[in-house]
């Protein structure tokens, strides 16, 4: 695969997860119900890829890195949706792109690399999350607060499953790991549906399949081919697009509008974001 393939791939997955809550909040359900339905769904539809790929390479540290990352993607996927459910799309977005900013404070640990610039960039995140939040609002509580914190959570989780899906497809595959995990992380969060799988309609059905076949397993598996020809840097420079998509579709579709003191927010987390991985890419 070509490097210019790759970086489409990428920007492809990126502008197609931007895309997420007109899915979500098509359906109207609880994120307790959809996390699940959405990984069995990717799971199906990863399947006959992952039968395709070379034959995986197990031992313990493979099966210990494929429970990271169902773990790590079921906490992502479940807080993401629940913060997408309880705020505004922008919000559960932009918390959620703390993302970059934890992966550049952790390499040093993790991957042994350092990232130059990371701890300011990092105070000049939580300074734009301020602005978009702001707290000193009447009515900034409630509903807000715990959505920016359930964006947050996924955020982290995300962070640290970057970590493990470096280490974790090259020695299954990324269709196969795609198939595995999802197949895992439905069952781990099936007890949190309760009764609430049987007020699920076709239409809500037709919603999930559409998101979970396109911006899940389709955008996934290429986000992780693409990662095998683009740096990881350049990469995460790409992924920036998916929060400006889902601004977008928060202010075209559900009527969302950014002040200019949110907006100024916003642009302080993505610009610290894209600082970051340049300075990783130098």
């Amino acid at each position: 695969m070509s490097p210019r393939r790759g970086v489409a791939l990428i920007a492809a997955a990126a502008c197609l997860w931007g895309t997420w809550s007109l899915v979500l909040r098509g359906t109207g359900l609880p994120a307790s119900v959809t996390s699940p339905i959405v990984f069995a769904l990717i799971g199906l539809a990863a399947l006959p890829l992952a039968w395709r790929e070379p034959p995986a390479t197990w031992t313990r540290a493979t099966l210990a890195l494929l429970a990271a990352n169902t773990l790590l993607d079921a906490i992502n996927v479940v807080t993401f949706f629940g913060a997408m459910e309880r705020t505004s799309v922008a919000i559960a977005v932009l918390t959620h792109y703390l993302a970059p900013i934890l992966i550049a404070l952790a390499a040093p640990a993790i991957d042994r690399t350092r990232v130059p610039g990371a701890p300011a960039a990092a105070l000049v995140a939580t300074g734009g999350l301020a602005l978009v939040l702001q707290p000193w609002q009447a009515g900034a509580g409630g509903g807000l607060g715990l959505g920016a914190a359930l964006g947050a959570i996924s955020a982290f989780a995300y962070a640290g499953n970057v970590f493990v899906v470096r280490r974790l497809a090259p020695r299954i595959g990324a269709a196969r790991m795609m198939a595995l995990h999802a197949f895992g992380a439905a069952v781990l969060l099936a007890p949190l549906g309760g009764g609430g799988f049987a007020a699920i309609s076709a239409t809500d059905l037709a919603y999930l399949v559409f998101g979970s076949v396109v911006l899940g397993a389709g955008a996934g598996i290429a986000f992780v081919r693409g990662l095998s020809v683009v740096a990881p840097a350049r990469a995460a420079v790409l992924t920036f697009l998916e929060p400006l998509v889902a601004v977008l579709c928060g202010y075209l579709a559900f009527g969302e509008p950014l002040g200019p003191t949110a907006a100024a927010g916003g642009a302080l987390i993505l610009g610290a974001g894209v600082w970051v991985v340049r300075a990783s890419a130098r």
